[in-house]
């Protein structure tokens, strides 16, 4: 194994890594990956950035859940799509909450080495506990909201 330098940085690195490990500059070229996964794959890799993944699974979950709820067809069906759209409201609700306290989680890895590299260093704090905190409540307060209405049936 012998060593070269990151074309972004200058870092020493290994010739077979794939991206610098002090700044995040993909090295050299990466082989596509063959087979039926190229388009689902090809989606990832253009959403650049972890909220953006996190939003694409969401939303093919939305739809297989809706979808799914729709082929109930007996005295059910309305309470299967009801709850498919209270899980998709509290996805999103969770969705927005990381939005809001987990900013660094908006960027691409590697936009933020280069933000970091060119002086950029204020992106607003992230504040995972506070996420969490809102989440578990929004799911406390939803699983009350279910407990309270099987009493009053």
């Amino acid at each position: 194994m012998s060593m070269t330098n990151c074309e972004d940085c200058g870092q020493d690195i290994s010739d077979q890594a794939t991206m610098c490990i002090k700044c995040g500059c993909p090295l050299g070229s990466t082989t596509k990956a063959s087979g039926i996964m190229d388009g689902a794959w090809a989606a990832v890799t253009r959403s650049k950035t972890p909220i953006n993944l996190f939003a694409i699974a969401m939303m093919s979950c939305s739809a297989i859940l809706g979808m799914s709820a729709t082929q109930i067809e007996n005295q059910y069906s309305l309470i299967a799509f009801t709850y498919t759209l209270h899980t998709f409201m509290s996805v999103t609700g969770m969705f927005f909450v990381t939005i809001l306290f987990c900013r660094k989680g908006v960027y691409h890895p590697e936009d933020l080495a280069k933000a970091k590299r060119e002086g950029i260093t204020d992106l607003g704090e992230d504040r995972p506990v506070i996420a969490a905190v809102l989440i578990v409540l929004m799911l406390t307060a939803y699983g009350l909201y279910q407990f309270i209405k099987t009493l009053k049936l």
